[in-house]
């Protein structure tokens, strides 16, 4: 029994039935209303909780997921650098490796040049001046291609003793050495095509970046 009631009991001693009942039903809807009204105060407080748990949890997957995403792109990007990188280091080799062949079998055919004396006489001059300069007065040996001994007719120097490359090994050019082999001078044409590497390679990655 609520306390109203109660305290109507100690006020009014004497009560007809039909008081009674009125203060009851009285009683009885404040109480209902009461409940109802804390019922809707938590089913909204639950309902609002729900909802925001549920904007928490769609905000968190879209953030995992934007994450992924981000993550599997930035690796995307990656892959694909590292495979275009691959792609130009085959190529700039490849492209390399051709314009040194084509060199080196375009060199091999200079000796049936008509102006092979010429470039013979040239590298000799080279090679004879580069020692001068670094072995000063020492004596040396020139060595060549046997088919090349005709240009050094009438060559003469007692410092340098001419020797004929009877294997036929060497390219053609000059190869000047001291007799106990320390030093030695190569200037031959397959030298030359090394020393412009550095200059030919520059220019092929230049033609390479050109047309990316």
């Amino acid at each position: 029994m609520s306390l109203s009631i109660i305290l109507y009991f100690a006020i009014q001693p004497i009560m007809s039935e039909k008081e009674l009942l009125k203060a009851l039903e009285e009683d009885t809807r404040r109480e209902c209303t009461a409940i109802l009204e804390n019922a809707g105060q938590e089913a909204e407080a639950i309902v609002k909780a729900a909802i925001e748990g549920q904007e928490r949890f769609k905000r968190e997957r879209f953030e995992r997921a934007k994450a992924s995403m981000d993550s599997e792109r930035v690796k995307m990007l990656a892959n694909a650098r590292l495979y275009t990188n691959e792609v130009m280091l085959k190529e700039r080799q490849l492209a390399i490796a051709g314009v040194f062949e084509k060199a080196s079998d375009r060199l091999k055919r200079v000796r049936s040049n008509k102006d092979y004396s010429k470039i013979f006489e040239r590298l000799l001059k080279e090679t004879r001046e580069q020692w001068r300069t670094y072995m000063k007065g020492e004596k040396g040996v020139i060595i060549v291609l046997k088919e090349d001994m005709l240009f050094l007719k009438g060559f003469n120097d007692t410092n340098c003793e001419l020797i004929a490359d009877e294997a036929g090994n060497m390219p053609p050019g000059i190869i000047m050495m001291s007799k106990d082999k320390k030093y030695k001078i190569v200037n031959t044409l397959d030298s030359r095509l090394e020393k412009a590497r550095p200059e030919l390679v520059s220019m092929i990655d230049r033609t390479l970046l050109s047309a990316e």
